[in-house]
């Protein structure tokens, strides 16, 4: 049971406006600091990222002009190897020119350059070298090479076993290797293969490695490494880097790439050598670039924890001064659904809170004067049931006392008196049906002639009546006794019986946009301004209208309908009367 009770604590206070008024402050906090900060630092390291970017693409484009300035001068030394007359005369008269000269001729190229570590040169199947002792043949390198057609050919680095005196060394060699061509005849001479160390590459880039965690390296456009610090990464390809297939691929001759690698952020910023293709590459991690954000980022978040304290502070306290009178109202209205009418909200402020207290205060005094309304208009309806009911006068009584003395008259001959007493018969026999309180409109007008029947024995047919009414108007539905009472009083009122003149009474009914029209028009004297204004707002006397008077059919036509209906009346002294009766149209 308690945790029930929890429970429905829980889901009101999830519910609750106060709560939803901490939500959206929440999240009105949240939001602009969010966006603030993500826009603040990314902007920034955007801003550090680029500026560094432009500066290391700068270094390194150094770094591949450097480059080139080297494999310029060996591709510029080994032309004049090209075209040198003394090799080339010694090329042509190969089986004249001995051994020894052959070499002598190669090593005195090879002591003109302080950077070269070996030059061997392939002539009729057999290699003469001269400077580093390589252990290992590489007879494939000439065999690439004599497919060629004079041009400079880069080869790309490898490790070599070399022997120095009694010493044996394992270096690293990158070579310019070409043939060499009889410029009249074209014909092919030997092949030339010169051989440099490789970490004259690295003397030419090692500037560059400057921050922790950074690798710089030369790679060829296939991925291959031909120069690295690490000795060991050179010759593994390494076009399966998430960066290098974006380097290679770049029409660009330098710019930079950011990916991840290993869950680090990192920038690959390249630039191309135009000698040889190679691609002069440094990687750096971007944590390197972002220590001053870093510091910037802890600054603003623990500005934005402070701000979020203060902020939420504020907005529980403001949400509490905001939900209070709400609150406050909501048990009013509480004690409202329990029926208490008795109470009203105070009105502290003259903002929203305050205008929905005055609201509810009217709204109270309206539910008020309509119960009080109701209460009397209920009075009201109980009196007219209880003045008809008096009105009957014991009628089922009268109605079989009536019936007898008709079946007399009819057996003594008095058709005058039959007609007369089958008439009030009929006319009792609507005033019996109590709980019919609308009767169709035929009916009230059979109601209307019966009771004209009677009165022209009185008034010696001294009227005539004319009924035009719409056909479509005869099954409508209408209060019973509406239309006898203004008969009665255009026959009581109109009707001189020492006069000559005739009483016209006309009897209308139309439909006009759903609303029934009746009018009960006659040509009797009028009713004089002051009485006709006072009818529908006095109960009248039984000896000037009859018991169910005008007021009282206006009454009982509001009550059912509302105020929008009702009857009118229009009257000239001297020209006649005429009464309108509007109700709506309620057909069968």
């Amino acid at each position: 049971m308690k945790d029930r009770v929890y429970i429905m604590d829980k889901v009101k206070l999830i519910n609750s406006f106060r709560f939803k008024i901490i939500i959206i402050i929440l999240v009105c906090i949240l939001i602009p600091i969010t966006f603030l900060y993500t826009s603040y630092y990314y902007r920034v390291k955007e801003i550090i990222t680029k500026k560094y970017s432009d500066s290391a693409v700068q270094s390194v484009y150094e770094g591949a002009e450097n480059i080139d300035f080297i494999l310029k001068d060996l591709r510029e030394f080994s032309n004049i190897v090209f075209i040198n007359n003394e090799i080339n005369a010694a090329l042509n008269n190969y089986s004249s020119v001995s051994q020894v000269e052959f070499l002598n001729i190669i090593r005195g190229l090879f002591t003109s350059r302080q950077d070269i570590e070996a030059i061997s040169l392939l002539v009729d199947n057999k290699l003469y070298s001269v400077g580093a002792i390589k252990l290992d043949k590489d007879p494939e390198v000439f065999d690439i090479l004599e497919t060629t057609k004079g041009e400079c050919v880069w080869v790309n680095t490898s490790m070599e076993r070399t022997q120095i005196l009694s010493s044996q060394f394992t270096k690293y060699f990158f070579s310019l290797g070409r043939t060499i061509v009889d410029l009249n005849t074209l014909e092919v001479l030997g092949v030339l293969k010169i051989d440099i160390n490789e970490t004259i590459l690295e003397k030419s880039y090692k500037s560059l490695i400057a921050e922790e965690g950074s690798e710089v390296f030369i790679c060829t456009q296939q991925g291959d490494i031909i120069s690295h610090p690490n000795k060991e990464a050179i010759g593994i390809n390494i076009k399966h880097k998430p960066y290098m297939e974006n380097i290679l691929s770049s029409n660009e001759k330098q710019g930079y790439i950011s990916y991840q690698e290993d869950g680090v952020e990192k920038v690959a910023i390249y630039s191309t050598c135009d000698v040889s293709g190679w691609k002069l590459v440094k990687a750096v991690p971007t944590a390197y670039l972002y220590k001053e954000i870093m510091q910037i980022q802890g600054f603003i978040i623990l500005l934005g924890i402070m701000y979020f304290i203060t902020t939420i502070t504020l907005g529980l306290f403001l949400a509490a001064r905001v939900t209070s009178p709400i609150e406050r109202l909501m048990k009013l209205m509480k004690k409202v659904e329990k029926g208490n009418l008795d109470i009203h909200a105070e009105i502290t402020s003259k903002d929203e809170i305050g205008q929905l207290s005055s609201s509810f205060n009217n709204m109270i005094d309206n539910m008020n004067l309509m119960i009080n309304k109701s209460i009397e208009e209920e009075r009201q309806k109980k009196e007219m049931e209880i003045e008809v009911l008096r009105a009957q006068i014991n009628p089922h009584f009268l109605y079989n006392t009536l019936n007898t003395i008709k079946w007399m008259a009819k057996i003594q001959g008095s058709t005058n008196i039959s007609n007369a007493v089958s008439a009030l018969i009929k006319l009792l026999r609507v005033s019996i049906s109590l709980g019919k309180e609308k009767i169709l409109l035929r009916d009230e007008i059979s109601y209307v002639q019966n009771y004209l029947v009677i009165q022209r024995l009185r008034f010696s047919e001294k009227f005539d009546i004319e009924y035009i009414i719409d056909e479509a108007c005869l099954n409508s539905f209408v209060p019973k006794l509406i239309l006898q009472p203004i008969v009665e009083n255009s026959l009581i009122y109109s009707t001189d019986e020492d006069s000559l003149e005739t009483l016209s009474i006309t009897i209308r009914a139309y439909e006009d946009n759903k609303v029934l029209h009746i009018s009960v028009e006659d040509n009797g004297p009028g009713i004089h301004k002051d009485i006709l204004d006072n009818i529908l707002t006095h109960k009248q006397g039984i000896d000037k209208f009859s018991t169910v008077g005008l007021n009282n059919i206006n009454q009982r036509i509001k009550l059912h309908y509302g105020d929008e209906y009702g009857i009118e009346i229009k009257s000239k002294v001297e020209e006649g009367t005429k009464v309108l009766i509007r109700l709506p149209m309620n057909n069968a």
